[in-house]
């Protein structure tokens, strides 16, 4: 026979426009905000990490980064001149 899990309430505080934000996107996500959550620390537990990279960094510049990063199309050279002379400078 299963056991039935023993749900408990957990109470945050958070700013109401984060809340309403994060609402939306559950939705769009075609979850429930207690939902989304609960999957935030299930993933949480199962990595021992958080479900994410947190930064101080903004987030554009992680993107850029990271493109940086993975990008075979940039071009590389042997030395400045080459790459001065390729500039045409």
């Amino acid at each position: 026979m299963a056991t039935k899990k023993k749900e408990v309430q957990l109470n945050i505080r958070i700013d109401s426009a984060l809340k309403t934000a994060g609402q939306e996107v559950a939705k769009d996500l075609g979850i429930d905000l207690n939902t989304a959550i609960n999957l935030f620390i299930a993933a949480m537990v199962r990595t021992h990490r958080l479900p994410f990279e947190p930064s101080t960094l903004p987030s554009e510049t992680l993107e850029a980064l990271h493109e940086s990063d993975h990008s075979k199309a940039h071009k590389t050279y042997d030395n400045a001149e080459d790459m001065w002379r390729d500039l045409n400078v």
